[in-house]
């Protein structure tokens, strides 16, 4: 048996074929690798927040003695939270992040002195807020949970080749504060 001829004018049909689909081909092709590198750094980001939120969750609260005040206390305390949510993101919140901003927070509703909600926040390169007693966000827990908040945030992008779509990576991590005052 023998084959098919093809007909004179078939020539190069397949050569017309690969040059309309390729672009297409490679525009998803880019898309879904940018969309998978994006999704890897949320993971990190997510893995950061984490495990910050379960290490602080047991943390003793800061007190204060005689040689340091309250304030100083705290400001250490939450840059500490933050430097470990640095450090356990897998490189995701480096300086030279675009849209890097990671906040920590402890949460108590109840408010009266020593328990009371306090944030602290780290933008950019490297400016942390002074000490606040706002919440990082809303996480809709009830009025007298208290609990520890991180909040991760950073610039990312998917990029199809023709159009590069920009995003905020966001994660946020709430665990309940378990820690005691001690034995």
């Amino acid at each position: 048996m023998t084959a098919p001829r093809r007909r004179r004018d078939d020539d190069g049909v397949a050569i017309v074929e690969m040059a309309m689909v390729l672009p297409i081909l490679v525009v998803l092709m880019l898309g879904m690798f940018t969309g998978a590198l994006a999704w890897n750094q949320s993971l990190a980001l997510g893995q950061g927040a984490r495990l910050t939120a379960r290490y602080a969750s047991t943390l003793p609260l800061p007190v204060a003695g005689e040689l340091e005040s309250q304030d100083v206390l705290d400001a250490a305390w939450l840059k500490d939270l933050i430097d470990r949510t640095v450090s356990a993101s897998e490189g995701q919140l480096g300086t030279d992040v675009a849209g890097r901003k990671v906040c920590v927070a402890y949460v108590d509703p109840a408010g009266t002195d020593p328990d009371e909600t306090i944030s602290r926040t780290l933008t950019g390169t490297s400016s942390y807020s002074a000490v606040t007693s706002t919440p990082c966000f809303s996480d809709g827990q009830a009025d007298t949970a208290r609990r520890i908040q991180v909040l991760v945030e950073r610039g990312g992008h998917i990029d199809t080749g023709l159009y590069r779509f920009p995003l905020t990576l966001r994660r946020t991590a709430v665990y309940r504060y378990e820690a005691d005052g001690g034995l």
